[in-house]
């Protein structure tokens, strides 16, 4: 059974929530649980969300699955009155290899990770009193399209303005992470475990 309440304490408390407490060049805090528990975990992070919001705190951060981005973006995109996403779903029945290919380097090519740090600009600047918590999940769903090391690299700008909190189908061992607990996910030797901080282990 999966409870967050240890995380809620510690996102609640007023001097975790300043961007410049903890590792002061990467303030990007990334929370492991077990893959089994994705939908369990959703729930827990609903439940967190709505914890955070009440009046004796206020926080009305932002949560994003970052796999609905991808497919938002997909479908944004267009040519000869057709979305990309459509053309990829017909691509896939031909080459699912090409098809992927064809997703990553759109994905890669630097508008996507522009879109997204305008979305959360637009959310942040509007809410500058609140401003705490950017959270991602859904780098499970995303794989092997967007990687959490390479989504962190891109838009490391964002990182040095306020925490972000991921959450991630994984394990954290040996100062690395691992997606799924087999796949290893580099340039992330850089964000801060919450599990260890918070003196857990995946169950």
């Amino acid at each position: 059974m999966i409870n967050i309440d240890k995380l809620y304490d510690l996102m609640s408390d007023k001097g975790f929530q300043e961007p410049r407490t903890g590792n002061l060049f990467f303030p990007a805090y990334i929370y492991t649980y077990a893959p089994e528990n994705e939908y369990a975990m959703r729930e827990q992070i609903n439940l967190l969300i709505e914890k955070l919001k009440r009046p004796n705190h206020y926080l009305d951060s932002l949560v994003i699955n970052i796999y609905h981005e991808v497919i938002e973006y997909l479908k944004d995109i267009t040519f000869a009155g057709q979305s990309l996403f459509d053309q990829v779903i017909e691509k896939e029945k031909e080459d699912p290899q090409d098809a992927l290919q064809w997703i990553r380097e759109e994905i890669n090519h630097g508008e996507f990770y522009e879109q997204f740090e305008k979305k959360v600009k637009s959310h942040f600047q509007s809410n500058e009193d609140q401003r705490v918590y950017l959270i991602l999940h859904g780098f499970g769903s995303s794989f092997p399209y967007l990687r959490a090391s390479e989504f962190l690299k891109r838009t490391e700008r964002l990182i040095k303005e306020f925490k972000i909190i991921v959450f991630y189908p994984g394990e954290y061992t040996e100062s690395k992470y691992s997606l799924f607990g087999l796949l290893n996910d580099d340039n992330m030797y850089r964000a801060n475990n919450l599990n260890r901080q918070l003196g857990e282990t995946i169950e």
